[in-house]
């Protein structure tokens, strides 16, 4: 049983470490962008080219949905709920099942469909 509660926390530490550079560079820029420009869009697509792209609007529908503000996270972008859910998939992806759900083509699919169908409706 212990070994099993240490596979579940290790998991995700060596998922982390793994990625800890590009981590703190995502963090860094979100961090700037919410306490210096907090009313702006932070989407660089948006910025250079003007139009928005199919992620617009998830880091505040993150920010609403930590402060569970559910409404408004929805209102922003109506996949942010998708988030803990691709978040287990990464942290877990060494485990059996996580693992062949990352690896699966369809799941990424149908999750690419999903953004593209919420981008053309809001547009």
């Amino acid at each position: 049983m212990k070994e099993k509660i240490s596979i579940l926390f290790s998991a995700p530490l060596k998922v982390i470490y793994k990625y800890k550079s590009i981590l703190l560079i995502l963090i860094l820029y979100l961090g700037y962008f919410y306490f210096f420009h907090h009313d702006e869009s932070n989407c660089l697509i948006k910025l250079s080219i003007g139009l928005p792209c199919p992620g617009c609007g998830m880091t505040r529908a993150i920010g609403y949905l930590l402060m569970l503000d559910f409404f408004n996270a929805f209102n922003f972008h109506p996949l942010v709920f998708l988030l803990p859910i691709l978040l287990i998939i990464f942290l877990y992806q060494d485990t059996v099942f996580f693992n062949k759900l990352s690896k699966s083509k369809a799941f990424w699919v149908i999750i690419l469909l999903l953004f593209v169908i919420v981008y053309a409706i809001r547009m």
